[in-house]
């Protein structure tokens, strides 16, 4: 009789461990809860406008600053004096000063560039970083 009893014991604990609850099924009639483990798209689109213009803002800082560094000492560039024509009216000196000129118009150019697009990004990245805190406060 004691092996009939551990045996029956052994089916209860098998029946107790497989057995799982089961969910009561929904009426019309109960409001449906929200899951709160779910991707709340709103702030993940918040979240990432905020990372693109922050990522905008920093490589145009980095811009504007090499910028003004390259408008400060700007780069002759490569310049071979043996290559001037016989007929040209420029010396290598004033082609050399030319290159250098240009050089520098283009880093004053960039840096335009690069604070055009930070002026841009700037006020874009404050407007969805204040929506951001908004949306957390709730």
């Amino acid at each position: 009789m004691a092996g009939k009893v551990s045996k029956s014991k052994q089916v209860a604990k098998r029946k107790s461990v497989t057995s799982r609850p089961t969910a009561p099924a929904l009426t019309r009639n109960e409001p449906i809860v929200k899951r709160e483990d779910r991707i709340d798209w709103y702030s993940l689109y918040i979240y990432a406008v905020c990372l693109v213009t922050l990522l905008t803002c920093l490589f145009s800082l980095v811009s504007v600053v090499r910028g003004i560094v390259d408008a400060l000492y700007p780069d002759p560039g490569y310049f071979d004096p043996y290559s001037v024509p016989k007929d040209s009216a420029l010396s290598p000196d004033q082609i050399k000063e030319n290159l250098t000129e240009n050089n520098q118009r283009q880093a004053v150019k960039g840096i335009v560039n690069s604070l055009t697009t930070l002026i841009i990004a700037g006020p874009i990245y404050f407007m969805h970083w204040r929506l951001a805190k908004r949306s957390r406060a709730l």
